[in-house]
């Protein structure tokens, strides 16, 4: 359900307006339930009060029968004692119900009123009662308890009377007041309801007024501005602004819509002037944009030729570059092997002459080592005698050893025989035996060393007669060598002298080589940034023409933009 603003603002002022009558008709309506629970509760004193005094009229009544009764000389001893004992009782129940009316009218605080027709306070009534019923009470108790009958006395009578009276005219006043006080509270009460039922209606006539001239000043502003908006939205900003604003916020509204409408007025017809503004430098851009994109593409057929010219160019110049450096490495090669070769061809002749110089040593040397080959044989000679004659010293022993163990064995039989007395013989002979057991295992030994040693020399002697027979041949052998050694160690330097000139040779064309290297090298690398930067050129250019291409392309999407723009502003009136 759609609700104009009008609605909606007088049933948002409606709805509190309501709250209130409502509110001030639910207090009336409490006021009556107060005044309602305030007569309940007076009423409920005032019957209490009243049902205590009536009872203690009766109580006193009875009593009063009761002292008659007694007084009266008609009942046995049995009834008026119990005549007497209802007069005593009776007594203090009404003293007792007294004394409750005495305590509630001094807490309600009523002991002052004066509403009967003595005019006189209840506290001076219930003064006076209290003095004539203990007065009566006394009497009546005194003569009732004298044994005389006494039917009639007058003094008696009249203070029961009296006190019966002022008993009566406290109920009155208490009955009186009652109905008083709930005229008057009912009587204000009506005047307070009538009071708040003028003013709920003056407020709400009031509310209802500044409601309707607040509605109808913010509708007047509504309005206002619902028209001005929806001729801003058909287009048209020839709306005039208003002369007068109001100082409130509705006002201020007012006022910035108009501001508003001015400043889209404005912005409209500065948007209108650039337009025209920018479809001419759109016109003027695409043309410029296709003439650059011409000379773009021109520029960059040329610079892919001089990029593929530089290409080709580079890769020649590594090729001969890498040939070049090819050979250089090869002519390092040979000049490394020919200096080696030199080297070793010079440390050949060294050790040639060193060779020809140790082979004359060693020609001395061989006389040398034939002199004492002769020398050591006949030393080996003398050996292979004294080896004989140590053979003949260990025979000897060997067979001296065995005499000695024979004896000593025989020295052992004979201690043997001498029982105790030759033990220690027998010790010695053992002793004996074991040395001779000793010597002949070293006679043996030493018998098997000549042994060997003699066939060494023999041996010896064989081979140093062979060594000497080849010391004579290595002699005739290592002449021979010499003559050799002589013609070799002339031809190694004849060839020495020629390899140093050709190492020479080759290390001066090592060196050209190289430089001839370098140079090819320095411009394959420079070709090679060439070709980098006509490379790097050629890409420029490219993405040159590509922004070009990007330009043209915004250009004519611009221009597209300013015709919708035109018109879009072409809905607007600013004049």
């Amino acid at each position: 359900m759609k609700l104009s603003l009008r609605v909606r603002l007088v049933f948002l002022s409606l709805v509190p307006l309501m709250f209130y009558a409502f509110t001030g008709l639910y207090l009336l309506n409490e006021q009556w339930r107060v005044l309602n629970d305030m007569t309940d509760r007076i009423y409920e004193t005032s019957n209490q009060v009243d049902t205590l005094v009536l009872n203690a009229d009766r109580d006193m009544y009875q009593a009063y029968q009761a002292y008659l009764r007694v007084e009266s000389g008609t009942l046995d001893q049995v009834n008026a004692d119990a005549a007497r004992a209802e007069l005593a009782e009776n007594i203090k129940q009404v003293e007792d119900r007294v004394g409750e009316a005495q305590a509630i009218l001094y807490e309600k605080g009523l002991q002052n009123l004066a509403e009967g027709e003595s005019e006189r306070t209840i506290n001076q009534i219930l003064i006076e009662f209290k003095a004539n019923f203990n007065f009566w009470s006394a009497a009546a108790v005194k003569a009732a308890a004298d044994g005389k009958n006494n039917f009639q006395n007058k003094q008696i009578d009249n203070s029961f009377l009296t006190s019966r009276t002022g008993i009566d005219e406290i109920g009155q006043n208490i009955k009186i007041y009652a109905q008083s006080t709930i005229t008057d509270i009912t009587n204000e009460l009506r005047k307070t309801q009538l009071t708040l039922l003028i003013c709920i209606i003056v407020v709400t006539l009031v509310i209802l007024i500044a409601m309707y001239f607040t509605v109808r000043h913010i509708m007047k502003t509504i309005k206002s501005v619902v028209f001005k908006t929806q001729r801003v939205a058909e287009g048209d900003l020839t709306v005039l602004p208003d002369q007068k604003y109001s100082k409130d916020e509705l006002g201020r509204i007012s006022q910035s819509v108009d501001h508003m409408i001015e400043a889209t007025k404005q912005l409209i017809s500065g948007i209108a002037s650039n337009a025209v503004e920018v479809t001419k430098s759109t016109d003027q851009l695409t043309t410029a944009s296709k003439e650059s994109a011409d000379a773009a593409e021109h520029v960059a057929q040329n610079i892919q030729e001089v990029a593929n010219g530089s290409e080709v160019q580079a890769r020649g110049a590594e090729e001969t570059s890498r040939a070049i450096e090819e050979m250089t490495i090869g002519i390092q090669r040979i000049a490394e092997n020919t200096a080696s070769i030199a080297d070793k061809s010079s440390s050949t002749s060294k050790q040639a002459e060193l060779g020809h110089e140790a082979l004359l040593r060693l020609i001395d040397q061989m006389s040398e080592v034939t002199s004492v080959t002769g020398k050591l044989s006949n030393t080996i000679e003398t050996l292979e005698h004294r080896s004989k004659e140590i053979g003949a010293i260990a025979e000897n022993i060997t067979s001296f050893s065995n005499q000695t163990n024979i004896l000593s064995l025989n020295a052992s039989i004979e201690a043997a025989r001498a029982g105790e007395h030759g033990r220690g013989f027998a010790v010695v002979a053992g002793e004996i035996r074991k040395l001779a057991a000793g010597s002949l295992a070293s006679a043996d030994g030493i018998h098997q060393l000549v042994d060997i040693t003699r066939s060494e020399i023999a041996g010896a002697s064989a081979y140093m007669s062979q060594t000497v027979l080849e010391m004579e041949r290595g002699s005739a052998r290592v002449g021979e060598v010499r003559q050799n050694l002589d013609v070799i160690v002339a031809s190694i330097t004849q060839m020495s002298e020629q390899i140093h000139e050709n190492s020479a040779i080759t290390q001066q064309m090592s060196a050209s080589s190289e430089q001839v290297s370098a140079s090819m090298q320095q411009t394959a690398a420079t070709a090679a940034v060439n070709l980098e930067k006509t490379e790097n050129v050629a890409a420029a250019t490219e993405e040159q023409l590509a922004l070009m291409d990007n330009i043209s392309s915004a250009a004519v999407h611009l221009e597209e933009i300013v015709r919708d723009l035109d018109l879009a502003i072409s809905h607007f009136k600013v004049k």
